[in-house]
């Protein structure tokens, strides 16, 4: 609860201070907007699942490119578009190799002959994330600009819009039998291992499993620090913590390890949930 509400205590924190500290700049202000104002700048790195995301993807890479205005000593703002990509990863889903992986693709037979004993080992492909946002800076220094200062720090929120897509997802299903079921053996002791289905897009009742896209919103809070030098670059290390509204992704931590509940469930693999990250970047402008 505390982790829900704190984005948002941030966020008024950052406004509430930017309008108090303008008010004392006087005619300084409009000054300091003439020289080297404005800025485009680059930035990159990598990105991490974070906080209670349990999605079944490793680190993915960010880049932003944006373009900022100076509103007085205190307070930049302006537009940016950046693209973060997210691959999923099978050893997070692997239960069969490593026991304690965080997500699951043994499912046991509930239903029919066999009870128990059939078990089913799910290898899937695909549903890489592609994120495309369109955002607006807000960028709040905490130590107010001046064209001697050279090192500063910052506050940054950005609220975006987000185009998501999700490449199509496939899986080999094998067929393995357990000498024990309550509670399952080691899979090492298990006897066959020959494929038993193919899934694709056109599997029945998997059509979700197709390639797709969505668009959805969210927003990222974070803090820099940026070292400015005499031609007009700067150079800035940056880091975020990033927050969607509800999207659809891959997540088989979700889904109990039974074939019925499991792996035949109509939603599996995926869940529709927010997707956080935590995003550490390098980056450079130029100011003119």
């Amino acid at each position: 609860m505390k982790m829900r509400f704190f984005p948002f205590l941030l966020f008024g924190l950052l406004l509430y201070g930017a309008p108090a500290s303008s008010q004392d700049e006087g005619t300084i202000v409009k000054k300091e907007r003439v020289s080297k104002g404005k800025s485009f700048y680059l930035i990159g790195g990598p990105s991490f699942r974070f906080g209670g995301n349990k999605s079944d993807y490793s680190g993915g890479l960010n880049l932003e490119a944006g373009y900022l205005v100076r509103l007085n000593r205190i307070l930049t703002i302006g537009p940016s578009i950046s693209f973060t990509k997210f691959s999923y990863d099978p050893a997070i889903s692997d239960r069969f190799a490593n026991p304690n992986a965080e997500g699951n693709n043994i499912y046991q037979q509930d239903d029919g002959p066999g009870l128990g004993y059939e078990v089913y080992v799910v290898h899937m492909k695909g549903g890489d994330l592609g994120f495309l946002t369109a955002g607006f800076n807000v960028k709040v220094d905490f130590i107010p600009s001046s064209e001697e200062r050279r090192f500063n720090v910052y506050g940054i929120v950005k609220p975006y819009m987000l185009f998501l897509s999700r490449s199509e997802v496939t899986a080999n299903v094998d067929l393995w039998y357990a000498n024990n079921t309550d509670p399952l053996d080691d899979p090492k002791n298990w006897s066959g291992g020959g494929s038993f289905d193919y899934l694709t897009s056109s599997t029945a009742g998997l059509e979700d499993w197709a390639a797709t896209s969505q668009f959805s919103a969210g927003m990222n809070l974070g803090v820099g620090a940026e070292y400015s030098l005499p031609s007009g670059f700067s150079l800035f290390v940056q880091g975020t913590l990033g927050m969607t509204l509800p999207v659809t992704y891959i997540n088989t931590s979700e889904f109990p390890p039974y074939k019925m509940s499991g792996y035949y469930h109509p939603d599996y693999p995926f869940v529709k949930k927010g997707f956080t990250s935590m995003n550490i970047s390098l980056g450079a402008a130029y100011r003119f």
